[in-house]
């Protein structure tokens, strides 16, 4: 057995649980800040949480996959012979970049999403109708937020990537 790797996969494991549970929890505190209060929302209402799922599981599909920038920023630091650096401390700091554009990004997403999908279907007011527990209403709205999710989700890594240091590569054309 691996040992190293073994270890490793816990500590990532554990850092993914950390992230995500706090990150899901900011956001269900978000979403009830803006959302239910504003709309005077009551707690039982099935409508609402059908649509703060959607919004929870995108945020969780769309985080999914930030490891990948941060590990691949931290190995070509590592493999960089000129770099003499703390790894540690610049894994904090591309975790923490990486971490803000992507929640960032995420929120802009989402908001856009909504605000775009309610201004396209000005016959209906969907918050009106998720606050009158019209449950067809949030099932079309989660849809979109979470339809959206999957056609972004490409485009946010291939922005994260922007911010790893791969090493110039000269262009032979």
């Amino acid at each position: 057995m691996n040992t190293e790797l073994f270890y490793y996969s816990l500590v990532e494991i554990g850092i993914s649980i950390v992230i995500g549970v706090s990150l899901l929890y900011f956001t269900y505190r978000i979403i009830n800040k803006l959302v239910k209060k504003k709309f005077e929302i009551e707690s039982n209402n099935t409508s609402f949480s059908i649509f703060t799922s959607s919004i929870l599981f995108s945020v969780a599909y769309l985080i999914s996959g930030i490891k990948s920038p941060i590990l691949n920023s931290l190995k070509m630091l590592s493999n960089n012979p000129e770099y003499e650096g703390s790894l540690i401390l610049d894994g904090f700091k591309y975790s923490g970049l990486f971490l803000t554009i992507i929640v960032i990004t995420i929120a802009l997403v989402i908001f856009i999403s909504i605000k775009l999908f309610t201004y396209m279907t000005k016959n209906i007011n969907e918050f009106q109708e998720i606050k009158n527990n019209n449950i067809a209403v949030a099932i079309l709205t989660a849809t979109i937020i979470i339809s959206i999710s999957l056609l972004v989700k490409e485009s946010l890594y291939l922005l994260l990537e922007t911010f790893v240091p791969y090493p110039d590569i000269p262009n032979i054309f």
